[in-house]
């Protein structure tokens, strides 16, 4: 998803991204995670629990900066796709799993390649993308919160970031 990391030799590029230099930028004053909304423990039981599944227009934001954007769908068999602002050229569509873990709550978790930039063939590691996010009681909007864990080929922990995450419901209307 996000792109660029200075922590290798050669630039590295996520598809389904910025550049991870823009986010680090975007992050530099932001440096903790944002709360989640209210626990599903304290929704009310007698309320319909509101569904994930859908089409959703979300904004990855470190502190109150968009870093990234895209359209979020979430099928009824757990997986996730997301095509986001990268070109597509660069592989603006990635794939995830999710799971709900509460009454309006759920957990994401998106794997994706990162590329050296300077020519955009040479696998250099993955960004392993996770979200908890929470449903809104009306079902048309979700926040919470992303993290993005940036490993080489061997397994070994490159970078971390974190911020939010903010999405509204994509209907027919």
């Amino acid at each position: 998803m996000f792109l660029g990391l200075s922590a290798t030799a050669l630039p590295v590029f996520a598809g389904c991204g910025p550049t991870l230099a823009q986010l680090h930028s975007a992050a530099i004053s932001a440096t903790s995670v944002a709360a989640l909304p209210q626990s599903a423990a304290n929704f009310n039981t007698n309320l319909p629990a509101a569904s994930i599944v859908g089409l959703w227009d979300i904004k990855f934001l470190s502190g109150s900066q968009v870093v990234d954007e895209g359209f979020d769908a979430w099928h009824a068999d757990g997986m996730e796709t997301l095509n986001d602002t990268t070109p597509p050229v660069a592989g603006n569509v990635c794939l995830g799993v999710w799971t709900q873990t509460g009454r309006n709550t759920f957990k994401l978790k998106h794997p994706s390649w990162t590329y050296d930039t300077l020519t955009n063939t040479q696998i250099v590691g993955q960004a392993i993308i996770r979200e908890t996010v929470s449903v809104s009681r009306d079902g048309n909007s979700f926040s919470g919160s992303y993290t993005i864990d940036f490993i080489d080929t061997f397994g070994n922990p490159l970078d971390h970031l974190e911020g939010q995450v903010k999405a509204t419901r994509i209907t027919t209307d």
